[in-house]
């Protein structure tokens, strides 16, 4: 399916796109609607959604943030606006608590708080939206919000394609997690610098997938979620129980005791910000579409193996030293008839240097 492109001017406009978009692409919209606080005052602060997923086996829940806290935990304040997302294994439309986020089987840490994954937004300024949507090998739904001119937050929900046969399936990412989703104010400085790469490891992990892996299930609690980033018992780490493995690196990660021995592109990323890094060719200006493995650590946890699960679907590592953001350009030049969409992490040259996306038209 050819991406598609929109205008929205505020979180609550955002959410009102993803839910046509979720149509139009064959997704079951279960909930649509104001919402109440999570503070327990009595008015509306934003809109939710409940989309489900065509195979029945996704529930991914929607929040519009504007101007109040929508996760237990926060541990950035100042400019409250933006959108959450976490999963579920089932949906309860009215929960008894009235917590938008109070899901059976909802992704959530060792001490059983709920988090999730989450990108800052405007509060009344315009800005584009690009949709695209994977059918085929798996599902996957991606936003891209392009913030400022150049500068992009990303926000991915589906389901990977798997290796085997195995209990789960949904995954989802942003360019950060439910506790540093806000910024301390709306500048194009604060974004790029407090963001972290989409489907990858992470100091602070915003991908999870949902996996019934070895014994976890088994727990105490259950551990139904793992989680790309460190085995360390905080929202703001974003710790489910068990590790996540992917091939993209965020800063910081390699050199640490924790991080997943498996095969991964830190070495072809770009180093610094003016690095083109080395999955590009300036002889003839190709970068080359990298899969995006996904791995799951198996027990027991001290052994640190991880085996290979599947694939995010759809989407690759790439280059975007010789890419304009949105375009797009066909694969095996110079016309193959294979289109791929181009998107930075955040902005190219920026924090990330030229670490970028593409995704499968």
């Amino acid at each position: 399916m050819a991406y598609s492109k929109v205008t929205i001017a505020s979180p609550n406009e955002l959410i009102l796109a993803i839910s046509a978009f979720a149509t139009d692409s064959g997704w079951t919209v279960l909930y649509e609607g104001d919402d109440l606080p999570i503070d327990g005052t009595a008015l509306t602060d934003g809109k939710r959604l409940v989309i489900n997923s065509p195979n029945g086996s996704t529930y991914a829940h929607f929040r519009a943030a504007n101007g109040k806290n929508i996760f237990p935990t926060h541990t950035t304040t100042g400019y409250k606006y933006g959108l959450g997302l976490t999963c579920s294994t089932e949906y309860k439309e009215a929960p008894a608590s009235g917590l938008w986020y109070d899901q059976i089987g909802a992704t959530q840490t060792t001490s059983k708080e709920v988090i999730g994954s989450g990108i800052p937004l405007h509060a009344t300024t315009s800005c584009n939206v690009y949709f695209n949507h994977v059918s085929e090998p798996a599902e996957m739904l991606l936003i891209s919000v392009e913030l400022f001119p150049g500068l992009f937050q990303h926000m991915a929900v589906g389901e990977v394609y798997k290796i085997g046969s195995w209990t789960g399936g949904t995954l989802f990412s942003a360019s950060r997690n439910s506790a540093n989703m806000f910024t301390t104010s709306m500048t194009r400085a604060a974004v790029e610098a407090t963001s972290s790469p989409l489907f990858a490891v992470n100091l602070k992990a915003n991908t999870f997938l949902r996996a019934n892996i070895d014994a976890a299930p088994l727990r105490t609690p259950e551990v139904l979620w793992a989680s790309a980033g460190p085995a360390t018992a905080t929202a703001d780490a974003g710790y489910t129980g068990k590790r996540l493995g992917l091939p993209v690196f965020g800063s910081g990660v390699v050199g640490t005791a924790w991080y997943p021995k498996i095969p991964h592109y830190r070495f072809l990323q770009s180093q610094s910000a003016d690095d083109t890094g080395r999955n590009v060719n300036t002889l003839n200006c190709i970068s080359v579409n990298l899969p995006l493995a996904v791995y799951v650590l198996r027990d027991p946890d001290g052994l640190t193996n991880f085996s290979q699960c599947g694939y995010v679907p759809g989407m690759y590592f790439i280059s975007t030293r010789n890419v304009a953001p949105g375009s797009l350009y066909n694969v095996d030049y110079p016309a193959s008839g294979t289109l791929y969409q181009a998107f930075p992490q955040t902005s190219r040259g920026g924090t990330m240097g030229y670490d970028g996306l593409s995704i499968k038209q």
